[in-house]
């Protein structure tokens, strides 16, 4: 007998899918777990947008991250974006679930798939936990050019042989700086936006499905208008403000920089500091040796001296998805208001039924009974005892602190009369 079984649903809004035709094609894949009695797990894709901010473009409801529910997001995905040439030019960012890894092989083999470097580096951590490793670590992912990147990784082989070999597990072109194909606009090793998504709707997976879909959608209601409104304030530069903070970080290391010039487009920057590496900077073609200019499409510090030494302006090197008006174009469409569940039309289809118990990845809950209106937890239930213990072990005129300590850890063990 067929049974109508609930399964999955998928959610893209048309105002979020036109908005995003805007951004670059960098698109992070995550899931996360339902947190009050329905068991589930929620899939998204987020963006980027002009601000370096989330986008959220689609996100859907299934029972369990598996290669199968990848497959069916991942395929919808490409409908909705007209993702084609097997995702050839895009850029997919996830925290390496093995389901997500076969569906990107299977349905976006073209398409550059980054892998989470903060993940990679909780899992190396478990075995080389010393934490004066965690900035080489990270020295080495960001290193925007191979020759560093050998550098940096030399340096860490000096501390820990193994681990410089640990880290090579996961191909660097799926973590590292260095090996990320130029066009992508995008310098990011990680994918902290959807943990920032997982986040801000942290509340919202403690309610039912239909209700969690809802506040989701109203939250991404609001965040168009809010930014909609923000960006109107933008009026002192041409470029968002996270990237002129980013920028300034970069203006700021000039100092160390000396910037000889050959009088037409060649530059050749040398870092009066640490190693004293010298890096060749074309302002015509926007390139520096370094490797950051050309990837992120935003100007590193070898390029920022030169553009001082030759009188330009530094705005006339950023490229223009980093712009207000940008920005503006990402959100000039607005999710539609719906109207309450009360005046939803009734489906003439067969109500679907619940789906049955799903065992869950990951560590099972601790079955503890409900306690009562008023009563101690389980912890302070044992504490009070041991201080009723104590209490008792004085009040009997125990003269040795031996004899005192030894029933307070033991917590539960009687009195002698």
């Amino acid at each position: 007998m067929d049974q109508n079984i609930f399964q999955s649903f998928y959610v893209c809004f048309s105002a979020m899918k036109q908005g995003f035709k805007a951004c670059r094609r960098v698109i992070g894949l995550d899931g996360c777990f339902f947190k009050g009695a329905c068991q589930g797990e929620l899939l998204c894709a987020i963006g980027r947008d002009a601000n370096n901010q989330m986008y959220l473009v689609a996100w859907a409801v299934v029972e369990k991250e598996t290669t199968e529910t990848w497959e069916w997001f991942i395929g919808l995905l490409i409908k909705d974006l007209d993702i084609n040439d097997q995702g050839e030019g895009w850029v997919f960012i996830s925290d390496q679930q093995k389901g997500l890894i076969s569906a990107m092989q299977d349905y976006l083999p073209k398409a550059q798939h980054r892998m989470c470097a903060r993940h990679i580096y909780t899992n190396w951590k478990k075995k080389f936990r010393e934490h004066a490793l965690q900035k080489k670590f990270w020295a080495i992912a960001k290193a925007a050019n191979r020759e560093d990147f050998m550098y940096r990784k030399a340096k860490l082989a000096q501390d820990t042989p193994e681990g410089a070999r640990d880290i090579m597990r996961t191909e660097p072109k799926h973590w590292a700086r260095a090996f990320f194909p130029v066009g992508s606009l995008c310098d990011s090793v990680d994918n902290n936006l959807c943990e920032s998504f997982n986040n801000a709707i942290v509340e919202a997976r403690f309610y039912p499905i239909i209700s969690m879909l809802e506040k989701i959608r109203h939250k991404m209601t609001l965040r168009v208008q809010e930014n909609r409104s923000k960006s109107a304030k933008w009026t002192s530069s041409d470029i968002c403000p996270n990237i002129f903070k980013k920028l300034k970080v970069a203006i700021k290391m000039t100092q160390f920089c000396d910037v000889p010039w050959n009088g037409k487009e060649g530059f050749e920057v040398k870092h009066v500091s640490g190693r004293g590496r010298s890096y060749t900077v074309n302002l015509d073609k926007w390139t520096c040796s370094c490797g950051y200019f050309q990837l992120a499409g935003l100007p590193c510090c070898h390029a920022i001296s030169a553009i001082y030494k030759s009188g330009r302006n530094i705005a006339d090197f950023i490229h223009k998805c980093y712009s207000v008006e940008q920005f503006k174009k990402i959100y000039e469409h607005c999710l539609e208001p719906a109207e309450g569940q009360e005046r939803w039309p009734v489906s003439d289809k067969p109500r679907p039924q619940a789906p049955g118990y799903v065992s869950m990845p990951g560590r099972p809950r601790k079955n503890d009974r409900k306690r009562e209106e008023g009563e101690e937890p389980k912890e302070r239930k044992c504490q009070s005892m041991a201080l009723k213990l104590l209490a008792a072990c004085v009040a009997t005129r125990a003269t040795t602190r031996q004899a005192a300590t030894r029933i307070l850890k033991k917590g539960r063990r009687r009195m002698p009369s």
